[in-house]
């Protein structure tokens, strides 16, 4: 795929995934590195050393077919898992990429599911012992770049995400738009700081001192604002959310704010909470008529 037909990929990905939410559960706070308890099809487990954090950090990795054999270069999705998940859990099911990349109706892709950290909302926590933002943008792509055989440019590549990945990946792509084409956000989890201290204190307590100031600095509303100007034209942007969705209210203002602020988006609401399945085979072969 060139570059320039990226910017337009921003609908490969609407996975029926399962509800990942806001609630407790009795789970370490955050573990980097999540081989799968099963093996995965189409997908291979690695890891990379976190200088920043002192620890081996896990990634799933998608190569498309005829990766080892051709030589090419390739466009890279990363991947954002939501809340209460891994990079080995609450993915998108690789098969129908790989489906559509062997009937040629999809060009070929390099796909990494990242580990986000589960209760990080994409941030670095303030006393600096979580550090996913950090992974991700210093360390995860570096090693993905020099790794494998990608297009390491923002035009060769895309962030997608699921609830918490959702928020994470238009966080990271409107405070970093240098190095991403586009971002799709999947019910995405734009909670303020009430919300999360009722219903995950311990979250904002870890990650953001318990101060709501501390969360809202790294809240995808605060970015979109302070850098319009940064991506504004510049990032394609896709957001979806099922109109019985938790999270609705939260998603019809991150639609607002961004209209407000003039940034060329698409916003699409679908019937029912987060069952997007059917939409992917549609978009898939649209986006490949769209050429």
């Amino acid at each position: 795929m060139c570059c320039a037909r990226l910017k337009q990929w921003l609908i490969v990905f609407p996975a029926m995934l399962g509800l990942s939410g806001f609630c407790a559960d009795a789970k370490p706070f955050i573990t980097w590195n999540n081989p799968p308890k099963a093996p995965q099809p189409l997908l291979e487990h690695k890891t990379y050393t976190s200088t920043a954090m002192k620890t081996e950090v896990g990634y799933n990795i998608y190569l498309p077919p005829g990766y080892a054999e051709s030589g090419a270069r390739y466009p890279v999705v990363y991947w954002f898992h939501g809340r209460n998940n891994t990079e080995s859990s609450d993915q998108f099911p690789a098969r129908y990429l790989d489906e559509g990349i062997k009937d040629k109706s999809l060009p070929p892709m390099i796909i990494v599911y990242a580990s986000g950290g589960s209760q990080s909302c994409y941030s670095d926590s303030t006393d600096g012992k979580w550090l996913a933002e950090t992974t991700i943008i210093k360390e995860l792509i570096p090693h993905i770049d020099a790794t494998y055989r990608t297009i390491a440019t923002r035009e060769g590549r895309a962030v997608q995400g699921m609830s918490m990945g959702g928020a994470g990946c238009l966080k990271l792509a409107f405070k970093h738009s240098e190095l991403f084409s586009s971002a799709v956000a999947f019910a995405g989890g734009y909670v303020d700081a009430a919300f999360l201290n009722t219903k995950s204190p311990e979250l904002l307590e870890k990650m953001f001192g318990g101060d709501a100031k501390n969360f809202e600095a790294n809240h995808p509303f605060t970015w979109a604002k302070k850098n319009a100007d940064q991506f504004r034209g510049k990032l394609a942007i896709k957001m979806y959310i099922g109109n019985k969705d938790y999270l609705y209210d939260c998603n019809k203002q991150m639609h607002a704010i961004l209209e407000e602020l003039k940034i060329p988006h698409e916003y699409i609401e679908v019937d029912g909470v987060r069952k997007y399945m059917h939409f992917a085979v549609e978009y898939l072969h649209e986006w490949a008529r769209a050429g």
